[in-house]
């Protein structure tokens, strides 16, 4: 494994000491306390002594997770930074080995020795440490070394975090998105919020060379303060009037920043009502530099969008079939500024012609145009592509400011609305607890990182590498909260823990959001009486008599009906079984593939374990509904060395009951019957 702790000058030590560590290396190992203080006593350079491997006793004590050998080698001094001749540092060793304890003490003492103080739990890093490790370079094809920042602080939107930057990058600019207030990003010299890569993958830059996820190259990334970087261009975009301010202190540091040759992109989207166009947040941005978003409707193609009010600085560049500007430019001060009137013209499509003007290719080079232009006030950054980059959720910048609710840690900008930080400081936890209530899980330690972003939209979660992460997007109190309930739902997907403390089986794709819409409609139903979009009854909208959609064939781009499918088979099951044995379910499935807990599980497989939880044969309710199965029956099983007889479920194709909200029974035990189901 590659040693993200980068070596410090500062630090280094001043002498090398020889391999001639041999036998505090082998008490290190064996925990042999007694003899470890007498070679020390003797020689207390043999706490920095290296062995063949270049491993320090540190490392031995650390990879068996011998804490108290630990303990006392880091009293006498042993170099928490040492990596040996695979890279590999003390504290990476422990973690890769799951010694978490022993971990997060060394990871302690390395804070200790860099600021003075051991970090406070859920704290973000101090930048001395942060800046410790090296960022990974950005993917950027043909580096042009222009910085661009896409504004997340005003909207959120999926399309922007996660295409916008693949699309930019693809054609030579480094990419930083920022759920952070522009003011805060803009300041030189200031700092953000980013994730820090302390410990990668060991084939991390495999990883990065195959242009695969980044978020598969991480194992721990912390939340850590780190320099802002410099940018050439912002682009900022909001679609929705009711989303959050471009605060004052905002627009003059977009104006600073313009007029000293910085390029700036605004991008509106939607045809509103006079009313919606005068209180729109962007407009105000858009003020200062001569424009608005207007609220007559123009259209470019088959894209229907507001036009753009412009004063006699602006120069049209492209037109709508009126012959009003759509896409349109101005110099201002040494900088540069562009105005879009729709989000659509930096949206692709999926499934159109190449030459269409909605296809990945031709969105990208016209969104590309767009930025290089407004690039050219300034030189570009240059320098490393080394900067903050997004890793399967939220960034590569965060939100500057937090707050603590319950065992929470919460983001949120400072334009943040003041009433959705009040309904999150207040009912967060409770949800919180019901859904744990609900669904007791393997759980990540530590405290879990919430995300207020701003707009509406949905939300994300990170939950394969730590800290985990929820986001979410939502302008709405009880939206907030379901969004929340989701995204926690994600982060609980492992469910009850095996004998190994760990979950085990790999479920088919389509039951990751369905297990988290599933507790969303839960919440729905508690709070408000309803399940919205989450009613498993709404399978018969799509599926009419329950029989034709085939959960074994469903395709991602049949997954929303799939969930909706999955929900009522779980709600099918709460209706004869009580709500338990969905968490009975999940136990049963950690315990029975705990030997291969990277089995990528069929649906027959999937339909055993349930069959084991529940006490009863699904196969032919499951075939009933129309799901392709290789068995027929599953009249017994094995289970903890015992054999158990499943009668048939006689669960017939009709409605679902309502929400089962009551609290889970014991899961290890066996299910028994509702009395009206019996």
């Amino acid at each position: 494994m590659t040693g993200s702790l980068a070596v410090v000058a500062a630090l280094l030590l001043l002498c090398s000491v020889p391999s001639w560590g041999g036998a505090i290396h082998e008490a290190a190992g064996s925990n042999d306390l007694a003899l470890v203080k007498s070679l020390l006593a003797r020689s207390p350079k043999l706490a920095r002594s290296t062995d063949e491997s270049g491993r320090t006793p540190l490392h031995i004590a650390a990879a068996a997770g011998n804490k108290a050998m630990v303990e006392l080698l880091l009293a006498k001094g042993a170099d928490v930074r040492a990596s040996d001749k695979s890279g590999q540092t003390a504290f990476e060793a422990a973690f890769e080995e799951g010694h978490r304890q022993v971990a997060d003490l060394i990871w302690e003492e390395t804070v200790r020795r860099v600021t003075g103080r051991r970090p406070k739990t859920g704290e973000t890093l101090d930048v001395r440490v942060s800046t410790l490790c090296s960022l990974p370079p950005q993917p950027v094809k043909d580096d042009s070394g222009v910085n661009v920042l896409i504004d997340h602080g005003h909207q959120t939107l999926f399309v922007a975090m996660w295409q916008w930057t693949e699309l930019l990058r693809e054609r030579g600019f480094r990419v930083v998105g920022s759920e952070a207030c522009l003011d805060t990003v803009l300041a030189p010299g200031k700092l953000s919020r980013i994730r820090v890569p302390v410990i990668s993958a060991p084939d991390a830059e495999q990883i990065r060379r195959d242009s695969r996820a980044d978020y598969e190259a991480l194992r721990w990334a912390p939340f850590g303060w780190w320099p802002n970087p410099e940018f050439n261009v912002i682009v900022t975009y909001q679609i929705q009037p009711e989303s959050q301010a471009y605060l004052p202190e905002e627009i003059a540091a977009v104006e600073k920043f313009v007029k000293s040759g910085g390029g700036l992109v605004m991008v509106g989207m939607g045809v509103h009502t006079a009313e919606n166009v005068k209180k729109w947040p962007i407009n105000k941005l858009a003020a200062r530099f001569g424009a608005a978003f207007g609220e007559k409707a123009v259209t470019y193609g088959d894209i229907r969008g507001p036009s753009l009010d412009l004063g006699p600085s602006w120069n049209a560049r492209l037109k709508a079939e009126d012959g009003s500007a759509v896409y349109a430019t101005r110099a201002f001060g040494k900088g540069r500024v562009a105005i879009v009137n729709s989000l659509e013209l930096f949206g692709p499509r999926e499934d159109v012609a190449e030459d269409s003007p909605h296809s990945r290719a031709n969105v990208g080079k016209f969104m590309s145009g767009v930025v290089r232009w407004a690039a050219g006030g300034k030189k570009p950054v240059g320098g490393t592509t080394r900067v903050p980059m997004e890793a399967g959720g939220g960034g590569g910048i965060f939100p500057e400011l937090e707050t603590r609710v319950a065992e929470f840690v919460v983001f949120y900008p400072h334009n943040q609305k003041p009433e959705l930080l009040d309904l999150v400081r207040n009912e967060m936890p409770c949800v919180s607890k019901q859904v744990r209530a609900w669904m007791p899980s393997v759980v990540a330690e530590g405290p879990m990182y919430f995300i207020l972003a701003s707009g509406a939209g949905g939300g994300w979660a990170v939950n394969v590498y730590e800290p985990f992460e929820v986001g979410i997007i939502s302008l709405d109190g009880e939206g907030t909260l379901s969004v929340f309930a989701h995204e926690l739902a994600h982060n609980l997907y492992g469910g009850p823990p095996n004998e190994k403390g760990e979950s085990a089986g790999v479920l088919p794709g389509v039951h990751s959001e369905a297990h988290a819409g599933w507790f969303q409609g839960k919440i729905g139903a508690l709070r408000m009486g309803r399940r919205g979009g989450h009613d498993p009854n709404l399978l018969f909208n799509f599926d009419k008599d329950g029989k034709s959609l085939d959960l074994a064939k469903v395709t991602e781009r049949q997954f929303h009906e799939g969930w909706t499918k999955l929900w009522y088979v779980w709600q099918k099951l709460d209706d004869r079984y009580g709500p338990s044995w969905y968490v009975r379910w999940r136990w049963v499935k950690n315990m029975r593939w705990q030997d291969e807990p990277k089995r990528e599980l069929s649906w027959d497989d999937v339909v055993e374990d349930m069959s084991i939880a529940v006490g009863e044969d699904l196969f032919p309710f499951l075939r009933k509904i129309g799901t392709t199965l290789a068995k027929e029956r599953f009249p017994s099983a094995e289970f903890l060395g015992k054999t158990i007889i499943l009668p048939a479920a006689p669960i017939e194709v009709t409605p679902a009951g309502p929400a089962r909200l009551e609290g889970i029974g014991d899961y290890k035990q066996p299910i028994r019957l509702e009395s009206s189901a019996q």
